[in-house]
């Protein structure tokens, strides 16, 4: 590793940040699709399957549900909210095994750990479930770029929870944290808990969201950009 710029390690989110989740999960849902008995479209219901996610999975890292729980909860409710009576756990099934054969690379990401590899310190940090992320990664060949690769499902913590970001910073031998950059596209989880912890921190805002109060010391709106930063 040689440092060419004000930072020696860089923290990566994957879900959105690396590895484009959205499209593999709409690649995914789609196979769940063919088994629902709706005439909703397949994007009315992909649409609410996203809100009943996106909410579950904040769940999870208030630490209020543990991840054997979201696996099911998620489908659960849409089916509820559907009034469907398929099952869960089955349904569950059915969407991680296609999400795990299915990575797919945030655009301009390959080229730019192509571009980071060897220069600086990296790291996967990721809230996610330990058997549909290595999946993914090896899929992606990620390990030749990463020194690290910290599982919220394995540490049994989740970002933005400060036992997480001991965990990670036990592993860059407790560095200066200015020297430190978190890079994610989540305020509530990659951007708090950087910010909180102390790292400089990057907010890869894709969708031109709102911050939810979360103020990184860098906005970026392409991964590529990362590059102008460092």
């Amino acid at each position: 590793m040689s440092q060419v710029g004000k930072y020696q390690w860089l923290l990566f989110d994957l879900d959105n940040t690396i590895l484009d989740f959205t499209e593999s999960s709409r690649m995914a849902f789609s196979h769940v699709y063919e088994t629902l008995d709706t005439d909703k479209d397949i994007a009315d219901v992909f649409k609410s399957y996203k809100i009943v996610n996106h909410h579950v999975w904040r769940e999870r890292e208030a630490g209020i549900l543990s991840h054997t729980e979201l696996k099911t909860k998620r489908w659960r409710l849409l089916f509820e909210e559907l009034e469907l009576i398929n099952d869960p756990l089955q349904t569950n099934n059915i969407y991680f095994e296609q999400i795990k054969i299915n990575p797919v690379f945030v655009e301009g990401a390959e080229q730019l750990l192509e571009f980071l590899k060897g220069k600086y310190g990296m790291m996967i940090i990721t809230n996610g479930l330990s058997e549909v992320q290595w999946s993914r990664i090896r899929l992606t060949e990620l390990e030749q770029y990463f020194e690290h690769i910290i599982i919220s499902d394995e540490v049994g913590c989740a970002k933005p929870d400060k036992q997480f970001f001991d965990i990670c910073y036990d592993h860059i031998d407790m560095l200066d944290k200015e020297k430190v950059l978190v890079i994610g596209d989540t305020p509530m989880s990659d951007i708090k808990g950087g910010n909180d912890y102390g790292f400089h921190t990057c907010w890869y805002n894709h969708n031109m969201m709102d911050n939810a109060g979360q103020i990184p010391t860098y906005e970026i709106n392409s991964i590529s950009e990362l590059s102008t930063v460092i």
